[in-house]
């Protein structure tokens, strides 16, 4: 018979978080914090996505632009080697860029490759679900790196809604509203976005200098960033090497006032009523599975990385992660649960609902885990939501 062990003491863990203005101003300063969110993961992130495209599992998912010229030299590129690590290291190694060069760094749906940082992210937006509502369009993590005095492009507008995080060094947003200011014959790019081919614009010969009077900037630096709506118009400038990460919720559309769906609650738990999953899958045009849906509204739209390898069939667990974890019937006798973008069906009933909501509102401490529970609570485990409480 295996001996049992004490619990051990709960992982000193903090939570982060996030805040800004009211969800209604167009842009807002903003203010966040969380340990394990450092520019070194989200460079490491950067370097996996590469990977990945260079292995040929994705395209065009990253860029590297010296002086406004795209870069496609492997050699250039960071690798998940030890040597690049940092941003600090992999700069060092690349001495055909100047001193004086802008140099820019960028990498999309970053979440994919690096299981922590989707987790960090899901566990700061999630709170705000219920005040800034949940978009139609998919949700990606981005990372932008690098020194130059604008964003490649120049100014431009996207359809999406902006959480902008500095991680290291100081850089500039510059913000405008509307079209009024724009000069009489100013070329105009127009492009999408390609995975929902949702509408950008760029001004690309429009120089920022000669239109600052019409807009404003924000600054930040580690630990602050910036928050910017749909149809904003923007660019970037650092005064420093820079590391940020950008969380992008797409509207599908450049209107400011874009419609953003309110949960149905004031936090993402517990069961989802079926009238309200019904207009989920109406707001995001969602043709899969009910279980699909519950596994995308629990990333927040975001495609996920994925999951850990499943554990031993753990007999205590305590909650390690505040991701929402949502259920929905599946049928006579099968409950969904979805969590931090993956979902299951476990067998339904008064033991296993009611041993779910104990284990996801007690904190970190003990909870035993019922004969009949063994398979969920091994699964939310895998999910990262628990974590079994003996070696």
């Amino acid at each position: 018979m295996t001996e049992r062990l004490a619990p051990r003491p709960a992982p000193e863990r903090t939570p982060g978080t996030v805040a800004f203005g009211d969800p209604g101003d167009t842009t807002s300063a903003l203010a966040w914090s969380a340990p394990e969110l450092t520019a070194d993961r989200a460079w490491a992130a950067l370097a996996r996505t590469y990977a990945a495209e260079a292995a040929g599992r994705q395209r065009d998912y990253v860029k590297l632009l010296v002086n406004g010229e795209l870069i496609r030299d492997p050699q250039c590129w960071p690798t998940t080697g030890a040597d690049s690590a940092s941003p600090a290291s992999w700069l060092a190694r690349q001495e055909k860029f100047g001193g004086d060069d802008d140099l820019f760094v960028y990498a999309r749906t970053v979440q994919e490759h690096d299981r922590e940082l989707f987790r960090v992210i899901v566990e700061l937006l999630a709170p705000h679900a219920p005040r800034l509502g949940l978009p139609p369009g998919h949700v990606e993590a981005e990372v932008f790196y690098g020194a130059y005095r604008n964003t490649p492009g120049g100014i431009h507008r996207e359809g999406c809604t902006n959480l902008h995080l500095v991680l290291a060094g100081r850089k500039s947003m510059h913000f405008w509203q509307g079209t009024d200011w724009v000069p009489e014959g100013t070329e105009l790019r127009e492009d999408v976005e390609p995975e929902d081919e949702v509408p950008e614009e760029y001004l690309p010969s429009l120089d920022r200098r000669s239109v600052l009077e019409h807009g404003h900037f924000l600054t930040a630096t580690a630990g602050s960033g910036f928050f910017w709506r749909s149809g904003i118009w923007h660019v970037g400038e650092t005064h420093e090497p820079s590391v940020a990460l950008n969380i992008a919720s797409y509207t599908r559309t450049l209107d400011v006032e874009a419609e953003l769906l309110v949960p149905w609650q004031d936090r993402l738990h517990g069961e989802v009523p079926a009238p309200w999953l019904a207009g989920y899958r109406a707001h995001v045009s969602f043709t899969g599975s009910d279980a699909a849906l519950l596994a995308r509204l629990t990333a927040l739209g975001m495609r996920p990385a994925p999951p850990d390898a499943p554990p031993a069939v753990p007999r205590s667990v305590r909650r390690v992660s505040t991701a929402p974890v949502v259920w929905s019937p599946a049928g006579p006798g099968r409950l969904t649960v979805a969590a931090l973008g993956h979902a299951a069906d476990f067998a339904d009933g008064p033991v296993p609902r009611g041993w779910l909501e104990a284990a996801l509102s007690n904190g970190a401490a003990a909870n035993d885990v019922p004969q009949e529970c063994g398979q969920l609570a091994q699964w939310l485990c895998a999910q990262q939501i628990l974590e079994p409480m003996e070696a």
